[in-house]
């Protein structure tokens, strides 16, 4: 049996058969490797998750990237949103050189999309 690098090792932890969340791919030293899919099964997604990470590393990107795949397979989603960072689900993305280049490294075919969103307020106006 070949020796596995470190991106297919990980990848390994998240082989999964049937209807999926694509997360992407492992990235060590700030390469993708397309062959190191990160999934997460789509009848796992029914518990407690944590997205944790600094300023500026991917986070809300991540909750949007499962956030609109989950509303793609049809389940609904809600989001608590204090910034207004993921209001942009509701626009369709635009293609951009950085978006492109990255899809292409990951053997991805990206789509711009928007997706069904309805707004709601939970303050008055801080009464």
């Amino acid at each position: 049996m070949a020796e596995q690098g470190p991106a297919q090792e990980i990848a390994q932890g998240y082989v999964s058969e049937g209807a999926a969340v694509e997360l992407g791919a492992v990235v060590i030293d700030g390469k993708a490797d397309a062959g190191a899919a990160v999934r997460l099964p789509l009848a796992t997604l029914n518990r407690h998750g944590l997205v944790a990470g600094a300023t500026g590393t991917g986070k809300t990107k991540t909750l949007q990237l499962i956030a609109e795949q989950l509303s793609a397979a049809g389940v609904p989603v809600v989001l608590a949103d204090v910034k207004g960072d993921l209001s942009g689900l509701a626009a369709q993305g635009e293609s951009n050189d950085k978006i492109a280049k990255r899809a292409e490294e990951l053997g991805d075919s990206w789509e711009p999309a928007a997706f069904p969103v309805q707004f709601l307020s939970l303050g008055t106006g801080g009464k």
